[in-house]
């Protein structure tokens, strides 16, 4: 959907805008922020009332001008992404490269998610694969030393932890169920996506959404809530995964073009080339294009054995039907519930448009009300008494 369409959006491109830069939403719906003015009741629209004639001559002449550059910008733009295009296909297609390289998820992330998935799961077969991660290490050590999960000796003295498995046993398997799955998100998110710098905050708040929402709907069908919170907040590394190439690619491409008209002396071209910044409408038909079967790609490349992740998200990349009462049906409603509320917010979406999009997605009876007293964008971690 592009800004300034006829038709209203749908809530799915408001939010698609909104994770990018939340103003391009207002615009698309025809709002103002809270204390901007119209251009009429600007001093800019007062100065140009004033303007003598010879003067609306030359602006007319310079926005001519002005449109054509912006054509001839718009053609170069639309051959870098071209590019782009197929630079990002290529690289999405080597699975096991994008995990390493681009999304920096261990070879052995599937037996660590399997081996936190069984009821029985314990600390000493924790242990030995967490230690294999020394980044995983330092985010638990970070965690357990906060002051909510802080220890204190027979004397009152601080416990300061050093050691995984002293970090482990305070955390509890619990929380290390909410919090390894968080981690490994967080460590796949872009860091880099300038000029949209509220794209990694709003990846790892849907993320979150999305998992604590897919979480309580388990309970409420008798699935699986451990197994439908780490399908939640992981179906979205697809996403980061297409993100980070789109920034890191288009950087690449622009410099290498940028070359190519300096070594020609082709000034114009270069002079366009520099007017191109990341393009968010490329960006949002990329996600939309890839995010959900890379994720799935890099569900099927972890060769997990207990969690079933990889067929669920399968299914919703494929856009296939899916029944009620299973995994990929609770991801549908989960992030249908986190997008509404992300939108809710910041009032981009009113009650008359969110009725029957809950009402088609068919939630379990009276779960929405829950839903509405429930933090879904914070992890519920408690303090493990049991050390």
């Amino acid at each position: 959907m592009t800004i300034g369409a006829s038709m209203p959006p749908t809530i799915d491109d408001r939010f698609e805008n909104m994770i990018v830069s939340p103003e391009r939403v207002f615009e698309m719906l025809g709002r103002r922020r809270v204390g901007e003015v119209t251009y009429e009741q600007s001093e800019q629209g007062d100065a140009r009332r004033r303007l003598l004639h010879v003067e609306k001559v030359a602006i007319e002449n310079k926005r001519l001008q002005q449109k054509s550059e912006a054509s001839y910008v718009e053609s170069i733009n639309h051959q870098l992404h071209e590019i782009l295009l197929g630079e990002m296909t290529e690289y999405l297609s080597h699975t096991a490269e994008l995990c390493q390289a681009t999304l920096s998820i261990p070879e052995n992330m599937g037996e660590l998610l399997d081996a936190l998935s069984v009821r029985a799961c314990t600390i000493s077969k924790l242990e030995p694969i967490a230690a294999s991660m020394p980044w995983l290490y330092d985010d638990l050590i970070a965690v357990v030393n906060t002051p909510r999960f802080r220890r204190k000796d027979s004397r009152g003295r601080i416990i300061v932890v050093e050691t995984l498995r002293t970090a482990l046993s305070f955390l509890g398997i619990e929380n290390l169920r909410l919090l390894i799955p968080y981690f490994v998100l967080k460590r796949a998110l872009p860091q880099v996506t300038d000029p949209y710098p509220q794209i990694k905050q709003k990846y790892l708040a849907y993320a979150t959404g999305v998992a604590l929402t897919a979480k309580h709907l388990a309970g409420e069908t008798g699935l699986n809530k451990n197994e439908a919170y780490t399908l939640g907040i992981l179906s979205n590394l697809g996403r980061c995964a297409v993100t980070r190439l789109y920034f890191k690619l288009f950087d690449k491409i622009q410099m290498h073009l940028l070359q190519e008209c300096q070594k020609d002396k082709e000034q114009k071209r270069h002079a366009a080339l520099l007017k191109i910044t990341p393009s968010a409408n490329h960006l949002i038909a990329l996600q939309q294009e890839f995010a959900d079967s890379v994720t799935a790609d890099i569900f099927a490349h972890m060769q997990m054995t207990r969690l079933r992740l990889a067929d669920a998200m399968r299914l919703c990349a494929d856009n296939a039907p899916v029944e009620r009462k299973t995994l990929s049906k609770t991801l549908h409603q989960a992030r249908t519930y986190a997008q509404v509320r992300m939108l809710h917010q910041l009032k981009l979406v009113e009650m008359k448009e969110i009725k029957p999009l809950f009402s088609e997605q068919k939630y379990p009876a009276g779960s929405l009300e829950v839903l509405k007293s429930i933090d879904v964008f914070t992890l519920p971690l408690v303090k493990n008494e049991d050390h």
